[in-house]
This record gives structure tokens, sequence and C-alpha cells, in this order.
């Protein structure tokens, strides 16, 4: 006759941290060696009076995936950071299309809250976990190439080509890029890039297994705003298509839909699109079998 086996809450507890382990395991196995491209939008970032407010449990998620050879490129935005400066100095902030329109003043103010304040922040974050997190900007030796978007944008531009040396050499020397937007016209000067149209190139041009997006929805609907509102789990890039040529998308959704349908017609397996502000959205997105957000593929019948 066997024993009876009590078993208390913390062995419970214990259980139920083994179980999570069992499951995230394979995909663990799945996704060790491969590049991760995470687009981190200043909206994940709840902005304080001083500045951006900080963010550990995304730092700690992005170091783990560093210590189980994951090869991660963090590019970030800052756009509530970016408004905030610039209502501090004075600076109207006007938008079209997702896109800040950028004059000369409203470009310094886009620097200071990228390269003073988001980008350094993020690396400190991400190091403070454990990872070596080297900042960078697109800016640095002709990583992001631009154009301009619309001379009625102002110093706004659109990315013309990635040169992946760079962000290659620090993913192989075992370092974690964190790329601010800022980008150069082949006059050399300096321009405001959309960072989802930043962070889609980056991927093609790296050839990144995954895209992800960070954000501050759950992910995308169909009919939103209306009482038919649904969140979309899995979607083909066709179905994206129709909605951009539809207008069906809300405007700060544009510029990333645009930049998710580039990146996988240019051969990007997948992306998704999360809610940054869900604790540990990208570890359940990538460790476990039933995901969150929105995940797009190339067709609705694409491997995973």
């Amino acid at each position: 006759m066997s024993a009876e086996v009590l078993v208390d809450d913390r062995l419970k507890r214990a259980q139920d941290k083994a179980r999570v382990l069992q499951e995230a395991l394979p995909w663990m196995t799945r996704w060790a060696g491969q590049t991760l491209v995470v687009k981190y939008g200043g909206n994940a970032l709840t902005p304080t009076e001083t500045g951006p407010g900080e963010d550990p449990s995304f730092a700690r998620d992005i170091a783990l995936l560093h210590s189980i050879g994951v090869r991660v490129v963090v590019v970030h935005g800052g756009g509530p950071q970016i408004s905030q400066l610039a209502d501090r100095l004075g600076l109207e902030t006007t938008f079209v299309e997702g896109r800040r329109v950028t004059d000369a003043p409203t470009l310094q103010a886009v620097q200071m809250a990228l390269l003073g304040q988001v980008n350094p922040m993020l690396v400190r974050m991400i190091s403070d976990a454990g990872a070596p997190a080297v900042g960078v900007a697109g800016t640095d030796s002709g990583q992001v190439m631009a154009i301009q978007h619309d001379p009625r944008m102002g110093l706004v531009g659109r990315v013309d080509r990635v040169d992946p040396t760079l962000l290659h050499q620090m993913l192989d020397s075992g370092r974690i890029p964190v790329m601010a937007t800022l980008c150069t016209t082949a006059d050399g000067q300096t321009v405001n890039v959309n960072a989802d149209e930043v962070a889609g190139a980056v991927a093609q041009a790296l050839g990144a297994d995954k895209l992800i997006y960070l954000t501050n929805v759950a992910g995308l609907y169909e009919n939103f705003g209306t009482p038919a509102s649904t969140l979309l789990s899995e979607v083909g890039v066709g179905r994206l298509r129709q909605m951009i040529a539809d207008d069906e998308l809300v405007t700060g959704m544009i510029p990333k839909i645009a930049s998710i349908v580039a990146a996988l017609d240019g051969g990007v397996p997948q992306a998704h699109l999360l809610d940054g502000r869900i604790e540990h959205a990208i570890l359940l997105e990538i460790f476990t079998d039933a995901g969150v957000g929105t995940m797009i593929l190339p067709s609705p019948d694409a491997p995973r």
C-alpha cells in the first residue's frame, strides 16, 4: 500500500514553477541563437515630471533572453517623452499620419529626449539586469540612411537603407544594441525617423527571425472603436494590406502596420504586437504555447 503524499501550499507553488519551466524549455531551445528585434515604444514607458519612467521588468526580460543565447536588438521610440520636453520648451507639437512635424528646435528636443533620456536609461536598466547593453543611434557610422519624407514635415525622414555591419559586430561580441532612431540623409542632415519604421527596416537588414512591437494596446483590433471591436490573435499580412487600403487603422497604428508589412515582405518570418504595459509580455509571447497579443505571419497558414 503506497503512502499518501501530502501536498502543501509550498509544494504546489514549486510544482507550478516546474510546469512553467517544462512549457518554456522547448521554446528556449527553439529561440537560442536566433535574432530578435524589439521595438520598445515610448508609450510603454510612463513619463514622469523629469523624464521617462523606468521599467525594470522589461530590462530583466531582455537580459533573460540574452542569457539563453537570443541575439536581441532593442529599437526605441520616445514620443511621449519628446512631447513632454517640447511642452516644457514651449514648442508646438503637430502630428501627420502618426509622424511628428519636426522643425529645427523640435529636432533638438528629439535629440535631447532620445539621446539624453530614453536611450541611456534603457542601456542602464538592461546593464543593471545583468546583460551588456550598448547605446547606439541610426546616425552612428551611417547605420540607417534616410531620405526626406515630405518637405511639409520638416526634418522628418524615411528609411532609405540600413547597413547592419555594426549591429552584427555588437551581436557577435555578445552585446545588446539599444538604438535611438535618429538617422542621417545623404547630405549629412540628421532627421527624425519613425521608430516603428526603423525597427522593421533593421529586422529586415539583419535577417531577424522575429520582430516584436511593444506598445500601449493589447494588439491589433478589427473594427476598432466600434461595438464589434475584436482583438486579432493571429493574422496574415494580406489582411494588413487590406486594412491599410480600406483605411481601417487608427493614426498611430499606420506606421506600425506599414513597417510590419514591409518587414515580412522582406523576409522576416513573423511579427508581434504586444502590450508593453503587461509584465513579462515578451516572455509570455515567446516562451508559452498560447502567447499574447497579435501574431502576424506572411500568410494565415504560415508555420510559426
